[in-house]
């Protein structure tokens, strides 16, 4: 399954870049993160593997993380691995005078032969974006 969505944040490249992998602001900002672990290297680096650990109240989740490439402020490729399924996430930001435009190619890979629709992925991916962007623009109001 692929897909690409793409979002405008008001705010710096650089600032944007540096949200998305600091772990004091990816805390803030990921929906039901509780903790960032290192494995391998100092997590967001090039070859860094770490995990994210989520609690959704009735269920807790660790989801893999390798940082397959980090170029940023331009672009960073992670590979988030679940049992059953692995999502490679190309993330590019592009400046854009003073804003930013941040688009993900998404790509997952299943176990399992599946025929799930694509909309749904789309529609979290975007709502996560969006949660992201209103998390960077809220912080010049601080």
């Amino acid at each position: 399954m692929k897909y690409t969505c793409e979002i405008i944040i008001h705010d710096k490249k650089e600032q944007v870049a540096a949200c998305y992998v600091q772990h004091d602001h990816i805390l803030k900002w990921e929906k039901g993160l509780t903790d960032i672990i290192d494995y391998q290297g100092h997590l967001f680096e090039t070859g860094s593997q770490g995990a994210f650990l989520f609690d959704f109240g009735n269920y807790q989740m660790e989801m893999k993380i390798t940082v397959e490439e980090n170029q940023l402020p331009d672009r960073i490729i992670q590979i988030f691995e679940v049992p059953g399924a692995l999502n490679r996430c190309y993330n590019s930001f592009i400046a854009i005078g003073d804003q930013t435009k941040w688009i993900m190619d998404v790509i997952f890979e299943f176990d399992e032969k599946n025929d799930l629709p694509v909309e749904p992925f789309i529609q979290k991916t975007t709502e996560a974006m969006q949660i992201f962007k209103d998390y960077v623009e809220g912080l010049k109001n601080i």
